[in-house]
């Protein structure tokens, strides 16, 4: 599932591509149309699981089926890299995103009052988390005991409440790149990728424009985790992150294997 070896990893992607050309051109749409779904959840679902698990003897379990849902979706679907307006090449590859151990974290400023009087929380006498007795209001549309729109809670009677701290005029002071976020989907799900001298060729640019200039990462053995923890100086890494997925990804030539791919699929 690892390998440092770029030329090992190349010869496999190219042949599961290979492969998959053939397999994929056995499969009817009506199929294709009903597991994709599926799949895509699969994928979503096994890279939360190493975002929750990161830290946990199960990560290595989930880094296995992250491997093989995008093994499965980047077969059947492909992994496009796509040319926005920016003039940049994009990717979402889920190889390259969950192997790059990298979060944010928010700083904000904000006031907190109290949910049971709605005064702030340090000049009002409830103790959070305790339960008191509140009634009911209907303020914006909203239950002032359980928050829905359409509820029980009947406007005027008093229901059991626990005291919470809610948060207002919140503002955002600063957004820091940290190895394991609080909220640990926060999550870099996108970056930019360099192609070299092959991102000026036509043919290149043209098939990231039909999104059917694809990354192979998923189709053969990872680098391994790009842990944040592990980096010296995060400015001087960066930059290696945005390169090194996909150094040895694009050929020129290989786009003749994609639209024959393509032409297959009825495309």
């Amino acid at each position: 599932m690892e390998s440092d070896d770029d030329v090992l990893r190349r010869q496999v992607q190219r042949q599961k591509r290979s492969e998959w050309i053939d397999f994929t051109a056995t499969i009817d749409q009506k199929t294709l149309d009903e597991v994709e779904p599926l799949i895509r959840h699969s994928e979503s679902a096994a890279v939360a699981a190493l975002n929750y698990l990161e830290d946990h003897e199960l990560a290595e379990v989930a880094h296995a089926a992250i491997h093989r849902a995008a093994f499965m979706r980047r077969g059947l679907f492909g992994c496009p890299i796509v040319l926005r307006e920016d003039d940049e090449f994009w990717t979402n590859c889920s190889i390259s995103m969950s192997h790059l151990r990298l979060g944010t974290s928010a700083g904000l400023i904000s006031d907190f009052e109290c949910s049971i009087c709605g005064k702030l929380v340090e000049d009002c006498d409830h103790i959070m988390n305790e339960v008191y007795y509140k009634s009911a209001a209907h303020i914006d549309g909203k239950c002032s005991i359980c928050g829905a729109t359409t509820c029980e809670h009947e406007a005027g009677k008093a229901y059991p409440a626990v005291a919470y701290a809610n948060a207002r005029n919140m503002g955002l002071e600063e957004v820091s790149l940290v190895a394991r976020p609080r909220y640990p989907q926060a999550r870099i799900v996108e970056e930019s990728v360099d192609l070299g001298p092959a991102g000026d060729d036509p043919r290149v640019r043209r098939a990231a424009q039909q999104h059917i200039l694809n990354c192979d990462g998923c189709l053969g053995p990872c680098k391994g985790f790009n842990d944040m923890q592990n980096w010296p100086d995060i400015r001087a890494s960066v930059p290696e992150t945005e390169t090194d997925h996909h150094d040895d990804v694009i050929e020129i030539d290989d786009l003749d294997v994609l639209n024959a791919a393509q032409k297959r699929k009825g495309g």
